[in-house]
């Protein structure tokens, strides 16, 4: 039952990754195109908006909110592991098993972390008043995610059952929030890279220019 799971898991991901792959080619063709002479350095912006513009000091929102920053740091850490782990599963079962063991120190806090950020989403005034159905979606899905590999992790669930939800969770992946995942590297790309082109990034000031 093993080998055919792991094939609906791997055709799962292929379709996330088509998916994703078009929408990102139709994002990035549908801006404006940018008329101005050019000033500076796209890939220098690229650079700067990946390093020194993702330093803590440097973003305003975490300067005001390292606790939450940290927390939303620490479940990001454990999905990226865990699907990880589940990936080499599929190649390697023993080496996959490992590093779910070996991750449980981390998946623990980890899926402390998004059920905090469930419970706030639910309870602050704010951010109750502007979420959708898909954004509670989207954390469900991601402690899922975590409850499930570490249930593994430590004997309480099946290769199986941890299959079958990962096949699952790379089938919406495209279609609802969690496609951040891949859109937030290619905004912040863009980004850079306009802000290289007109000369913004790196700034003077950063000795990068």
């Amino acid at each position: 039952m093993l080998i055919p799971l792991k094939v609906i898991v791997a055709l799962s991901l292929v379709w996330a990754v088509i998916a994703l792959g078009l929408q990102v080619r139709a994002a990035r063709g549908g801006g404006r195109l940018d008329r101005s002479r050019r000033a500076g350095s796209p890939v220098r912006g690229i650079a700067y908006s990946f390093t020194v513009a993702m330093r803590p000091r440097h973003k305003e929102s975490v300067r005001r909110h390292p606790f939450k920053f940290a927390v939303g740091v620490l479940m990001h850490a454990g999905v990226i592991l865990s699907l990880l782990a589940v990936l080499l599963l599929l190649v390697w079962p023993a080496a996959g098993a490992t590093v779910l063991s070996l991750s449980r120190p981390l998946l623990v806090p980890s899926l402390a972390a998004g059920l905090l950020l469930f419970v706030r989403r639910t309870l602050a005034p704010d951010l109750k008043a502007m979420s959708v159905p898909d954004d509670y979606v989207a954390i469900l899905a991601t402690c899922g995610l975590l409850a499930l590999a570490l249930l593994y992790s430590i004997g309480g669930a099946s290769e199986v059952a941890l299959l079958i939800y990962t096949a699952l969770f790379f089938a919406y992946l495209p279609l609802g929030k969690l496609r951040h995942a891949v859109f937030f590297f290619v905004a912040r790309g863009e980004y850079g890279r306009r802000l290289g082109y007109r000369g913004v990034y790196p700034p003077a000031a950063a000795g990068l220019g």
